[in-house]
C-alpha cells in the first residue's frame, strides 16, 4: 500500500527491481523558476564586456553518484586556448577531484567554486553547460535550471538525462564515462557555433 511520487520516470522504473505493491504512482517532475532563471542569466551574460575566454560550466555535488572525474580528465585533453572549467559543488569526492586536476597539472582553485547559492549568475557566466553523471542521478534539476538560462548542454546518456533532454533534442548526450567521446563533444560544441545556437533555439 505505499504511495510513490518519484521526480521522473527514471526514478519510477528504478522501483521495480524492488518487491514492493503500489498503491498509488505518479511523476511529479521537479521544476525551476525558468523566467526568473532567464532574466537573471541574460542579465549578466550582456553585462559582460570584453570576455576573452570560453567557459564550460558543471554544477552538482562533488559525490559518487555525479561523474566529474571524466569531464575533468576530457577537459585536460582538450587543449585549447583561454578555455576554462568551473565546477560548483562541495562534497566527499572534494579531495580526489583536487589530485586529479593537480594530476593533469590543471588549477584546482580555478576549476572548483565550492557550493553557490547564485546558480542563475553563475550560468549567465556560462558558455556550455556540462553535466556528467552516473545510472545512479535521479532527475538533474541543474538540466532544467541551465535550459531555462540559454545554454547549450552536454550531459551524459543515462535515463535521467535523456528524459530531461528529450533523448537528445535538447542537449548532446554521449557515453557516461566515456573520456574520448566527452572529448569529442566538448571539441565539436566548443569550436561549431552553429551547434551551440541550435541547441539554444531548441530548449526555448
Amino acid at each position: 500500500g505505499v504511495y510513490l511520487v518519484p521526480a521522473s520516470q527514471s526514478i519510477m522504473h528504478s522501483f521495480s527491481k524492488f518487491n514492493i505493491k503500489l498503491k498509488k504512482t505518479k511523476v511529479i517532475y521537479n521544476s525551476c523558476n525558468i523566467s526568473k532563471i532567464e532574466t537573471i542569466s541574460d542579465k549578466v551574460r550582456s553585462n559582460i564586456k570584453n570576455k576573452n575566454f570560453f567557459n564550460v560550466v558543471m554544477v552538482g555535488r562533488l559525490d559518487p553518484i555525479k561523474d566529474q572525474k571524466t569531464l575533468i580528465e576530457a577537459f585536460s585533453r582538450l587543449k585549447i586556448p583561454n578555455l576554462k572549467l568551473k565546477i560548483i559543488g562541495k562534497g566527499p569526492e572534494y579531495s580526489n577531484l583536487y589530485k586529479l586536476t593537480k594530476q593533469y597539472s590543471l588549477n584546482p582553485n580555478e576549476i572548483f567554486s565550492g557550493e553557490s547559492f547564485n546558480i542563475p549568475e553563475i550560468l549567465g557566466e556560462a558558455d556550455i553547460f556540462a553535466f556528467s553523471t552516473t545510472k545512479a542521478e535521479g532527475f538533474g534539476i541543474v538540466l532544467i535550471e541551465a535550459m531555462a538560462a540559454n545554454l547549450p548542454i552536454i550531459a551524459s546518456d543515462i535515463p535521467a538525462c535523456r528524459e530531461v533532454l528529450f533523448d537528445g533534442i535538447g542537449g548532446i548526450l554521449v557515453e557516461a564515462g566515456n573520456i574520448s567521446e566527452w572529448e569529442k563533444g566538448l571539441r565539436e560544441l566548443i569550436n561549431k557555433k552553429s551547434i551551440r545556437d541550435n541547441l539554444i533555439k531548441k530548449n526555448k
